[in-house]
């Protein structure tokens, strides 16, 4: 796949397979945080990124883990007191 790299105003915008990454930090060197988000954003598959980033991106650290969250159930409104008429 090709990959473009443009400069912008204050960041690197890259695009690969389709998807554009817009934040990539301008100056170097780029934290290990910004390139893990690239990677993943762009579906660059694991076993590559890890390969030509060996000391940056670990293949495990990759894998999108499913997180399941519990919907909690609604609660029932709490009773209130009835409002008194003025008299």
């Amino acid at each position: 796949m090709l990959c473009t790299i443009r400069l912008a105003n204050h960041s690197r915008v890259i695009h690969f397979g389709g998807k554009v990454y817009r934040s990539f930090p301008k100056s170097d060197p780029v934290e290990n945080g910004h390139i893990r988000k690239l990677v993943r954003h762009l579906d660059i598959p694991a076993s590559c990124a890890s390969k030509h980033l060996p000391g940056v991106i670990k293949e495990e650290n990759l894998d999108i883990q499913e997180v399941q969250t519990e919907v909690p159930k609604p609660q029932s409104k709490p009773k209130t007191a009835k409002s008194q008429k003025k008299r």
